[in-house]
């Protein structure tokens, strides 16, 4: 499946992430890339990116890197902790995620956004619990 089938997909499953204008853009072994402009749907109160936001697109481009790896059927976020490092004013803005290493059901990836300018504006780390049934089947 090609990113922009991925994406379509990612509208009608997560209607949040096409609010955003979230589309993934990169997608290969261990690898996801994102872009999002900015929109008033990211902004918070000053005009800047909203903590939330960065949060969110973050686990979306994190987990689909762990997801590019996962041979189960299913996966959830265990962790996510992300750095602000700088404010979010100049986009668009790319956000991407790579496996630091995957073991057989726990996957650790690390993400970044950057702004157009190519500053860092988040830094993260997160961990995946890959599931060998549905979230939801018993």
């Amino acid at each position: 499946m090609g990113v922009e089938e991925v994406n379509k997909f990612i509208y009608s499953a997560e209607p949040i992430m096409a609010f955003l204008g979230y589309r993934l853009v990169e997608l290969s072994e261990g690898r996801a890339c994102a872009e999002f402009n900015m929109s008033p749907n990211v902004q918070r109160v000053g005009g800047v990116l909203h903590g939330g936001v960065i949060m969110a697109v973050l686990d979306e481009t994190m987990g689909f890197a762990a997801l590019t790896l996962n041979e189960g059927v299913d996966q959830v976020t265990v962790e996510l902790k992300v750095n602000f490092l700088e404010p979010g004013v100049e986009g668009p803005f790319r956000v991407c995620g790579t496996v630091v290493r995957r073991g057989s059901r726990i996957v650790v990836v690390e993400g970044e956004v950057v702004d157009s300018r190519g500053r860092l504006i988040a830094k993260a780390l997160g961990t995946w619990y890959y599931m060998s049934k549905r979230v939801g089947d018993r």
